[in-house]
């Protein structure tokens, strides 16, 4: 089933509800390690953030689930559920690496969240996203730890980290700009 349609509506209502309570919000040019939005307090010098995935779900005729692989979780890791039902206003949810790493593990190492059709609203009422929830995301950000995400963003990803370049001043053997 396509879940695009959610999924932007997810994005969009996620960054409005951020900026409602002053988190920055940006929207990466890149799908890396799960990161659709990427959440700030200020811009600065050792900025802090927090990496966001949206995902959007219909459980209007059927039940229906969320993965997410076990590495995109970390510390600094974020992820919102908007959850679409037929004769319920649609609902937000937030989810900390903490509550992910609770939920049923598959064999090809990610985290399974099951969202049952008729009772998703109970299941799913302390994840609710309202003031306080929001401002869990908000201590997050003030708390992150800045050199380990950045750096566990750059192994996953693939890409190289900026102490690599103030190290050894170069870029895997290219001279220094």
């Amino acid at each position: 089933m396509d879940t695009s349609r959610q999924a932007y509506v997810a994005e969009d209502l996620v960054a409005h509800r951020l900026q409602q309570v002053g988190i920055l919000v940006a929207k990466p040019k890149f799908d890396r390690v799960g990161t659709d939005l990427l959440g700030f307090i200020e811009m600065g010098d050792g900025v802090k953030f927090c990496r966001i995935q949206c995902k959007g779900r219909s459980v209007a005729s059927h039940s229906a689930n969320i993965v997410i692989p076990a590495g995109y979780v970390s510390p600094g890791f974020v992820v919102f559920l908007y959850v679409e039902a037929e004769h319920y206003e649609s609902d937000l949810y937030c989810f900390f690496a903490h509550d992910i790493e609770r939920w049923r593990k598959t064999p090809g190492d990610e985290y399974a969240l099951s969202i049952p059709t008729a009772s998703f609203r109970a299941e799913l009422a302390a994840f609710r996203v309202d003031p306080d929830r929001l401002g869990l995301v908000r201590v997050l950000i003030q708390q992150a730890q800045v050199h380990g995400e950045f750096k566990y963003l750059s192994v996953l990803s693939g890409s190289l980290q900026l102490d690599d370049v103030v190290a050894t001043g170069t870029i895997q053997g290219h001279l220094p700009p």
